[in-house]
């Protein structure tokens, strides 16, 4: 915060820094960010002066909270919190606020639920739900109006307006779009659909035979239906993405088709939400859209930049957790009010040390 800009809130905590205001308002308080998906359940701690001092890790949820038993569902939030407490050296009394971008907050009911679940897993003084897309894009820049795409396993896709409007797609979202799952078996049909002549010859049966361990597309096709071969089709998305970075025509024909309906669901959230022609920011996450995945990111960003020239896009630098701590800090200070330079170095530093930064090679 420039203390210069804000003068009344200054002169009432005495000229006190950023961190000093936190510290005045919450003595010795930490805040926790979660967050849960079907992979993992991951946990940090950050202190007032924006430093992110411990991180835990627990299992995630195979399906969301009304499928996974309640006490399943507090456990691994409670672990992975626990963990990260205790490399901060801190007990979970100490925690100030607790902000979760959680499996399963799609519908607007759902929320209350789950912030229960939440508060009872953690007994802490306050918190907050997000969708788990809403977390990532904070992880990618700060901005009240705002878009994401996170493509991990699965696909979200939410437009925020700086009013707080939001327009979360969630089970909207198509199963051909459903991130690295949905490339993966596009991959495999487009592979069998090479070997009917269907389409033509393509880098991605060689590569797929491969690594399953098959001598013909037929042959793996057998063990897949008869049931003598389990594969989950999310492995084969990175073989796509590489097929696609090195030309291969039928991996960029996939790529192609899903960047162009990806970028349909933020062009038509930023017609609903009144905000089309605006300098919106474009937040890419998630596991798909790293390394040679960004060059995907760029197929989506540049058709959603044939309908909004003004956009710009992002590539989330933190792991989706960060965007809920950064959420949970921000939500002990005043509106309009943001984190102050110092503060923001301290958790761009610390987030580095801890592993938290996202792996962008190629861009």
């Amino acid at each position: 915060m420039n203390v210069t800009l804000y003068p009344k809130i200054m002169a009432s905590c005495g000229n006190l820094t950023f961190a000093g205001y936190l510290n005045k308002v919450v003595t010795m308080k930490y805040v926790l960010g979660i967050d849960q998906g079907g992979t993992k359940t991951a946990a940090i701690v950050c202190n007032t002066d924006g430093k992110i001092i411990g991180t835990g890790m627990d299992a995630g949820l195979a399906d969301v909270y009304f499928a996974d038993t309640e006490e399943l569902y507090i456990k691994r939030i409670t672990n992975a919190a626990s963990k990260a407490c205790e490399m901060a050296g801190i007990s979970i009394e100490s925690i100030a606020c607790a902000c979760g971008g959680l499996n399963g907050a799609d519908w607007d009911f759902e929320y209350p639920i789950l912030t229960e679940r939440l508060s009872r897993a953690l007994t802490v003084e306050k918190t907050i739900v997000l969708n788990d897309c809403i977390a990532a894009m904070r992880g990618g820049s700060a901005k009240k109006e705002c878009a994401v795409v996170c493509a991990g396993t699965g696909l979200n896709a939410a437009v925020q307006h700086s009013n707080g409007q939001q327009i979360i797609y969630g089970y909207y979202i198509d199963n051909a779009h459903q991130g690295g799952g949905a490339l993966g078996a596009a991959a495999l049909r487009k592979i069998m659909e090479s070997h009917l002549g269907i389409c033509g010859k393509t880098s991605l049966t060689d590569a797929i035979l491969r690594v399953t361990g098959h001598k013909t597309p037929e042959h793996l096709l057998i063990a897949l239906t008869t049931g003598g071969f389990h594969l989950d089709r999310k492995t084969l998305a990175p073989l796509l993405l590489k097929a696609y970075a090195c030309g291969d025509a039928e991996a960029t024909t996939i790529v192609e088709s899903f960047a162009y309906d990806l970028a349909q669901y933020i062009t038509a959230g930023m017609r609903r939400l009144s905000i089309s022609g605006s300098n919106t920011d474009i937040v890419f996450s998630g596991s798909v859209f790293k390394d040679v995945g960004t060059l995907v990111a760029n197929r989506v960003f540049e058709n959603i930049l044939l309908q909004e020239p003004n956009v710009q896009k992002v590539h989330a630098k933190y792991e989706p957790v960060c965007g809920a701590a950064l959420t949970a800090l921000e939500s002990l200070l005043p509106a309009n009010i943001n984190l102050s330079e110092e503060a923001t170095a301290a958790f761009d530093e610390t987030a580095k040390t801890h592993g938290l930064h996202r792996n962008l090679k190629v861009q």
